[in-house]
């Protein structure tokens, strides 16, 4: 009798470990959560863009603009992939001539970086609007204290695609340091 219950146990046991917990209901996730959820992937896209930029990093501007983009800096307009990736290559070629070779122990250039604030983003569904100041830093030397060379705002609107933030139209205004050549271009327009 007592070998009849430790098997009718054992087994009960068994089935109950097998079957496991009833699962709970799923629940919806509540939509502050969502927009706060899509914020930060906005700003992480916005990271990930302007690191792009460093000396050791590649262009990959598929990764943040739509096909059809459409990028404006101080009053020059450049519409599509192919466009906005033929400016970027010139701003990286141009002005850089042939450099005298350094001494060995010579003390290694400062490396410009971009600092964004005032973020803000407004998230409707699959659409976003986000703006900010920026503001680009440089050292001459890496011994000596970085400076601002170029500072602005910028507006971006955004739409999601395939489950990614790209971007769909990008205006950027320079507010100081700006290169003289681009001064007749120039628009004093709001963002």
């Amino acid at each position: 009798m007592k070998l009849k219950l430790i098997v009718i146990l054992t087994i009960l046991g068994f089935i109950a470990a097998c079957s496991g917990a009833p699962e709970a209901p799923q629940q919806a996730t509540p939509p502050e959560l969502t927009q706060l959820m899509e914020r930060v992937a906005i700003e992480d896209m916005f990271i990930d863009y302007y690191a792009q930029f460093r000396p050791d990093s590649k262009h990959d501007f598929k990764s943040f603009f739509t096909d059809d983009g459409r990028l404006e800096v101080n009053g020059l307009v450049y519409n599509g992939l192919e466009e906005i990736k033929a400016i970027y290559g010139q701003l990286n070629t141009g002005g850089n001539e042939e450099k005298e070779p350094k001494a060995e122990k010579a003390i290694p250039e400062g490396v410009s970086e971009m600092m964004l604030t005032n973020m803000k983003i407004d998230v409707q569904g699959d659409r976003a609007v986000a703006t900010f100041l920026w503001h680009s830093i440089k050292a001459e030397l890496l011994t000596t204290e970085g400076k601002i060379t170029e500072y602005g705002r910028e507006r971006t609107d955004l739409v999601k695609q395939d489950g990614r933030w790209l971007i769909k139209n990008r205006v950027v205004l320079t507010e100081g340091g700006m290169p003289e050549a681009l001064l007749e271009n120039y628009s004093k327009s709001t963002l």
